[in-house]
């Protein structure tokens, strides 16, 4: 039976599942979310794009299959191990689409696009979830106030012991609700759906939601944007409204609810393209990351860039090596270490063509990690050469160079 986004949903998650055959599925994976937490990483939901033998259009079944909502996969960077945990209480549905961000202990996740057939509920959600990280227990909220517009692909972060949505892609919304709030909605040429501009925060302390009233130039409604928050402000780059894939960098005051306006600066030499599906993460207090992303071109993207928030200037990296990608997620479990996971490596808008999944896990390093983590990685270079020699080490050592050397290592 279909389960509806308001409604509780328990399952029991007491057996453990043997799947190994899975495992070679584990990083085909787009469309999830992300999340750091005692410096390891949180994944998941999303989907994986399934090979094709024929060309297919919109109107041809579909040729996806969503990750399990009960999985939530572990990686710990030192050990470099991914570790399948089943989580229990209110399990979302199998979900894409969706943003996330963490709290002290919790996972904060909203919205998404879910995995249904069914003519009795819109397959975008404006449900929130919060994740108990040590427990991996979910619990579907009911905070009072008017809740966000459904959507998907929206961005959102944690600020001041609340929780912010921004933007977003879904259905024509209530005329009536509107009334209530300042929101704008542009409808798609295309679909019923379309990009909104609405700002809400669920404030954890209380259990509500609120819509703050700002001041300033409010960025035009947008999806499939990122954002990152700085000291007391949070900072949007890109994302899509209508045909256009936007490299606009704003700022809002989280202080005194104030944007402003494009910070872009088109005379420099040198800016990232307008892109979706990207990356935005902050690696320092003044140092921004964007990778990768789908330009107005239909291009996928493998560039990367540092921005300097202070002077505003944007500096192009080296190219790394992994694929060009989309719709992936990024996440800083050691401070100066930027992870990056997941995401599709072609068109995602060619229905003729198969999609390639971009399974290398890339980690980029913008500062030098602990003497630890350097001991531990110059070690497992060598491979099993200085294996004899492990017995002077401490036990904590020899296990960790045990299991990032074993075979059953699924990374």
């Amino acid at each position: 039976m279909m389960l509806g986004a308001g409604e509780r949903r328990e399952m029991d998650t007491s057996q453990t599942r043997q799947a190994p055959e899975e495992y070679q599925f584990v990083h085909r994976r787009a469309g999830h979310v992300m999340v750091a937490h005692n410096k390891r990483l949180y994944v998941w939901g999303g989907y994986m794009e399934l090979p094709h033998s024929r060309p297919y259009t919109l109107m041809t079944n579909s040729k996806s299959s969503y990750h399990s909502a009960i999985d939530v996969w572990v990686f710990d960077p030192l050990l470099s191990t991914w570790t399948r945990k089943m989580s229990r209480g209110d399990i979302p549905q199998q979900l894409s689409g969706s943003c996330a961000a963490v709290h002290e202990d919790h996972m904060y996740m909203f919205g998404g696009w879910a995995n249904i057939a069914s003519d009795n509920m819109e397959n975008n959600l404006n449900s929130l979830w919060r994740l108990h990280l040590p427990t991996l227990t979910w619990k579907l909220l009911r905070p009072e106030g008017m809740p966000p517009f459904p959507c998907d692909k929206a961005a959102c972060w944690v600020h001041n012991n609340r929780f912010f949505v921004f933007g977003g892609f879904g259905p024509a919304i209530n005329s009536s609700r509107v009334e209530e709030v300042i929101v704008n909605f542009v409808r798609d040429d295309v679909y019923y759906s379309g990009w909104i501009d609405q700002l809400v925060y669920y404030d954890i302390d209380n259990n509500v939601w609120m819509w703050p009233r700002t001041k300033g130039v409010k960025p035009t409604p947008r999806a499939a944007h990122a954002a990152d928050v700085c000291g007391d402000k949070v900072y949007i780059f890109g994302g899509r409204f209508k045909n256009a894939r936007m490299n606009e960098l704003h700022c809002l005051d989280l202080r005194n609810w104030t944007w402003s306006g494009n910070l872009m600066d088109d005379t420099l030499q040198e800016v990232p393209d307008g892109r979706s599906w990207h990356t935005f993460k902050f690696v320092s207090e003044n140092k921004a990351v964007v990778y990768g992303g789908f330009n107005s071109s239909e291009q996928v993207l493998n560039d990367i860039w540092l921005l300097d928030i202070r002077s505003r200037k944007w500096c192009r990296t080296p190219k790394p090596r992994a694929s060009s990608r989309l719709w992936h997620t990024a996440a800083v479990a050691h401070p100066g270490e930027i992870t990056f996971y997941g995401g599709i490596q072609n068109n995602l808008l060619d229905h003729t063509r198969p999609k390639d999944h971009a399974e290398e896990m890339l980690v980029l390093r913008f500062s030098p990690p602990c003497l630890k983590r350097l001991t531990i990685e110059a070690i497992c270079e060598t491979g099993e050469e200085l294996q004899s020699q492990w017995k002077v080490l401490p036990q904590t050592l020899q296990h960790i160079l045990a299991v990032r050397l074993s075979p059953d290592n699924i990374s």
